[in-house]
């Protein structure tokens, strides 16, 4: 899988350039013109975890998935003329997400959970992830929050809190994903109006 190159590196390194880039999101500037400028590294080539929440996974360089969206969320949400209404920024950010793998990656995190208190953003994003599921998935036991690397489906994640939103049971979200993945759960969810 690809990720953009700005994404890997220590914690640090990745904060501050993420900083620059909320500073260049704020300026009207695109989501995936900005995230991948410095190119685009391939997973199977780069050694580290795909780190889905704020951890301690010291010096050592691996993927910062959730590190954008974190970042920007107070800083974005803080640009709103309406506390529930977002910014065209905002908007701008969240529908670019649902573009690319990565982006989708990034508001998968439970840290991004602000991105989809708004339930129009449900579907869309539920819609979004599906399609990109099998290759998110085909990482494998990389994806890391605070113990070892995990499947995306084992770690807490947006995916879980949508489709719990929609009906799907607990039992039904804790347990092991069936042979047709997430979308073999959507039986389970209730009708949206």
């Amino acid at each position: 899988m690809l990720l953009p190159a700005i994404e890997y590196g220590d914690w640090q390194t990745v904060k501050r350039r993420m900083r620059k880039v909320i500073t260049q999101l704020k300026r009207g500037a695109g989501l995936i013109e900005v995230m991948t400028r410095e190119g685009m590294l391939d997973t199977a080539e780069r050694p580290g975890m795909l780190v889905m929440i704020k951890s301690a996974t010291g010096p050592v360089p691996h993927f910062h998935c959730f590190a954008l969206w974190r970042l920007a969320s107070d800083t974005l949400f803080d640009m709103r003329s309406e506390p529930t209404v977002p910014s065209p920024v905002e908007e701008a950010v969240f529908a670019e997400s649902l573009l690319t793998p990565w982006g989708i990656l990034g508001l998968l995190s439970s840290d991004n959970q602000g991105w989809l208190y708004r339930t129009e953003r449900h579907q869309p994003f539920l819609y979004a992830t599906l399609s990109v599921w099998d290759e998110l998935d085909a990482v494998g036991p990389r994806y890391f929050e605070v113990r070892q690397g995990q499947r995306l489906w084992s770690g807490h994640n947006n995916l879980h809190y949508v489709l719990a939103t929609m009906g799907v049971p607990d039992e039904v979200l804790r347990a092991p994903l069936p042979a047709g993945g997430p979308r073999a759960l959507l039986r389970y969810a209730r009708a949206q109006s």
